[in-house]
């Protein structure tokens, strides 16, 4: 019986975290598909697959408008995408690597875009603010992953 706790618990916490990262690229998706800009993961994404990118442009017509401009506009969605990059990676790795091994891999993936942006690699606007919240965004997303995938912290906890 409670081996049979334990996997369901370990099903409920993947869920969870598939569920964190959903909801942070699709929120940061909304944003950035509101604000009626040219951004260069939409207009790779509208020259990939121009249907499901016509399909999500009018879905995210029917949200509540997220989309603001100031601060939200212009690092909410990299704060939220970087934190969902950070916590899809880290998951890979989070019951083979200890933690200090997954925080510099989890700020890393972070920052990564934006460090592209800043060396002229890619196209986009480095921001040291961006490049600042997404390193935190890094650590936020990897911390979050180790509590609620890592094994071993899972079988300390008590199943209820």
């Amino acid at each position: 019986m409670k081996k049979i706790n334990k996997s369901m618990n370990m099903h409920i916490r993947y869920s969870l975290w598939l569920l964190f990262i959903g909801v942070q690229l699709a929120i940061g998706i909304i944003i950035y598909a509101q604000s009626g800009e040219d951004v260069v993961g939409l207009a790779w994404l509208a020259g990939q697959f121009p249907s499901f990118s016509a399909w999500l442009f009018e879905l995210s017509n029917h949200f509540p408008l997220l989309y603001r401009e100031g601060w939200i506009a212009n690092h909410l969605p990299d704060i939220l995408w970087s934190s969902a990059c950070a916590s899809l990676l880290v998951g890979f790795w989070v019951n083979q690597l200890t933690l200090s091994k997954l925080l510099p891999v989890g700020m890393g993936c972070a920052i990564f875009y934006e460090m592209l942006q800043g060396l002229g690699f890619r196209g986009g606007t480095f921001d040291w603010l961006d490049l600042m919240y997404s390193f935190f965004a890094g650590v936020f997303g990897t911390l979050l992953t180790y509590l609620l995938l890592n094994k071993s912290i899972i079988n300390d906890t008590k199943l209820v």
